[in-house]
């Protein structure tokens, strides 16, 4: 096998074992956006075109056994699919009596005695070779990890495309699957693998800013020393981690590169992948080898933690309150470089912060400022050391922008519907309704409950006086002044809200009155005469009162 042009069928000529490290992403192609263009490609060749089915980097290891041992640094994606679609082709032609393929075919490029020729990383390997390899599958299948499910995906696909085809077709598929044309770059050193990922990633190969990150650092490791090795196998596994944490996690890996550069690295004006090649580059270009090795493997391990990190914040591992509110009101990614910050010099430190950032956020969305509002603040007082979380209680206590005024501004506005987005509304609702729960010592509502999707029990805004209200006329200074003020809003379910619809509101507030929201319990305690528009008038304006007071208590406006 050598670097060069040559045909599918050829890579898989003698007894090979093409492996995934455990350093490369899992299996991510998905149905419509890979998987059709993938089928379509081949279905749609004539007989007079050669299907290219891509460029590959492989680094050949030592044997084992009988088999030769074949790492992919590059193609992973695209022949894990090819060996995939070839199961199922294979299957359908054999089933078909096809003279053109026989058992011998299957062991070629599917599984070689008890030897399956394609090997992933981690826990997806027997998950490949159980599910998607072998027939004799369960009723219920145990998927832990997207992608063990894109995987399936695939087979599924794949088995419901060509089963459309009568035997003449699948056998022109085979014909030109297997003497599809591809590009090799074989290589038996992997730091000389990962300069030839380089290269193609500049020319125009398009790969993540993350796994430029990894080939670069493998690569210029290699540069540095003439035992490269151990310390290549140390960067592998540390991004081996990240690869575990962003298949497990539904996170960006650009995003957490942005935080990293600009929390540890103090950058905000270029990539982190340009950042620690312009490093690196400049120190290996003025010969200090040995301090350009020690800041890549220190690289790659600072980013492994920050990742960590990262999800740790995410998913609120330590179970912070107050980070759930700030979970709640979003507008939370220009303050994750902070966070990250403080997360790493202890818990109580990132309460501290977070506590302040909740009250500067409330303030912000409530005022309408743009989303990134602060950030340039924050970064310019990181960077030159100032404390962050007090520059961030300035902001609430020294009226920011007049934060605090425009906050008032829209407490005190009317029509809250007109001055303040949803969300700002549903939080100040749900925010109330914990207050009564925890004054009357009962369980409080979580976050789970706050994004609940479901149909029935996703949480919405009532209007207690509907617009339509049966039973009472509506003024348009009704409409301007109280319709839409937030003391005649309260939390409710969509279920539940829909139910009452435009009903009578003396009808409303029997339902109320049997309601697990304990803001809805509270109105039967108002005197309100809900047919008589003065009244329902004296209701509104007595429960703005308390709402507000609320507001300006629990944010400290």
């Amino acid at each position: 096998m050598q670097t060069g042009k040559n045909i599918i069928r050829n890579l898989f000529d003698g007894s090979k074992i093409f492996n995934v490290p455990v350093y490369q992403r899992a299996y991510s192609w998905e149905k419509e956006k890979h998987l059709q263009e993938f089928l379509d490609d081949i279905v749609g060749q004539f007989p007079e075109r050669k299907y290219f089915l891509g460029t590959y980097l492989l680094h050949i290891k030592e044997n084992e056994d009988d088999f030769q041992i074949i790492d992919i640094i590059d193609g992973q994606q695209r022949l894990t699919t090819f060996i995939i679609f070839m199961k199922v082709l294979l299957d359908l032609m054999l089933k078909n009596n096809s003279t053109k393929v026989s058992e011998r075919t299957r062991r070629i490029y599917i599984k070689d005695g008890d030897v399956y020729k394609l090997k992933l990383s981690n826990e997806d390997s027997s998950f490949l070779h159980q599910y998607i390899f072998e027939d004799n599958l369960p009723e219920s299948i145990n998927i832990t990890t997207p992608s063990q499910r894109l995987l399936i995906e695939a087979k599924n696909f794949f088995f419901e495309s060509l089963t459309r085809f009568d035997i003449k077709i699948l056998e022109k598929i085979y014909d030109t699957a297997v003497n599809a044309e591809i590009l090799l770059y074989v290589v038996e050193e992997v730091h000389s693998a990962t300069q030839i990922f380089e290269l193609l990633n500049d020319r125009g190969k398009k790969l993540t800013d993350l796994e430029a990150i990894k080939s670069f650092l493998m690569y210029s490791i290699g540069l540095v020393t003439s035992n490269p090795i151990q310390l290549i196998e140390d960067i592998q596994h540390n991004f081996a981690e990240i690869y575990r944490l962003l298949e497990r996690y539904d996170i960006n890996d650009d995003d957490v590169l942005r935080y990293h550069n600009i929390a540890f690295d103090k950058e905000n004006e270029i990539s982190a992948k340009e950042n620690i090649k312009k490093k690196v580059n400049s120190l290996i270009k003025s010969n200090k080898k040995d301090e350009a090795k020690e800041t890549m493997i220190k690289y790659s391990r600072d980013l492994k933690k920050s990742f960590s990190i990262f999800v740790s914040l995410y998913t609120n591992e330590d179970k912070i309150e107050e980070l759930d509110d700030l979970f709640m009101l979003g507008r939370v990614a220009p303050f994750y470089p902070i966070l990250m910050i403080a997360k790493e010099k202890g818990k109580k430190e990132l309460v501290v912060l977070i506590k302040k950032l909740v009250k500067f956020n409330f303030r912000a969305i409530l005022s309408n400022l743009r989303s990134n509002a602060g950030e340039s603040y924050i970064f310019s007082a990181h960077k030159n050391e100032d404390n962050v979380s007090d520059l961030i209680g300035c902001f609430c206590e020294e009226n920011w922008w007049n934060v605090n005024i425009r906050a008032k501004e829209v407490i005190n506005y009317r029509n809250h519907y007109e001055r303040a987005n949803y969300n700002i509304i549903k939080y100040i609702l749900f925010k109330y309704e914990n207050k009564l729960r925890r004054t009357k010592g009962f369980s409080q509502l979580g976050i789970e409950e706050y994004y609940n999707e479901s149909s029935r029990e996703k949480l919405s805004i009532e209007h207690i006086t509907a617009q339509r209200a049966k039973g009472i006329k509506m003024t348009k200074k009704f409409e301007e002044e109280y319709l839409h003020n937030i003391g005649n809003l309260v939390i409710d379910s969509v279920a539940s809200n829909s139910s009452k619809g435009n009903k009578n509101t003396n009808n409303k507030i029997a339902s109320y009155n049997k309601a697990p929201i304990m803001s809805q319990n509270e109105i039967e305690d108002f005197s309100c005469d809900w047919e008589n528009i003065n009244s329902v008038k004296q209701f509104i304006e007595d429960r703005e009162i308390i709402m507000k007071k609320f507001i300006l208590d629990e944010f400290g406006i």
